[in-house]
C-alpha cells in the first residue's frame, strides 16, 4: 500500500528541513558582520561588509527550509487522514 511510503517521505522531509534550518542557523551565528555607528541617537547601526550578502542568502535559505518542513507536515497529515479513512472502511 502507498500510505507507508507517503508517511515516511513526510517524516524524512521534516527531518531534512529541520537539519537544514539548524545548519543555516549555525552559519548565521558564525558570521561576524561589522556595525558602523553613524549617529549617537541611532538605536540600530547599519550592517556593512561582505557578511551582508551571506546573511541575506542565509535568510532565504531559512525560508526555503521552513517551507520544506511545512510541506512535509502536510504530507504527514494527509497520510494520517488516509490511514484513518482506511481503518474506518475496514472496521
Amino acid at each position: 500500500m502507498a500510505v507507508n511510503p507517503m508517511l515516511s517521505s513526510g517524516v524524512n522531509g521534516i527531518q531534512t528541513g529541520l537539519n537544514g534550518l539548524q545548519n543555516v542557523a549555525h552559519e548565521i551565528a558564525a558570521l561576524n558582520p561589522t556595525t558602523n555607528p553613524t549617529d549617537a541617537d541611532a538605536q540600530v547601526a547599519p550592517v556593512s561588509g561582505p557578511g551582508l550578502d551571506e546573511i541575506a542568502e542565509s535568510i532565504v535559505d531559512l525560508k526555503v527550509y521552513q517551507r520544506q518542513v511545512e510541506a512535509s507536515v502536510k504530507v504527514v497529515q494527509t497520510a494520517d487522514e488516509v490511514i484513518g479513512f482506511l481503518l474506518d472502511v475496514h472496521a
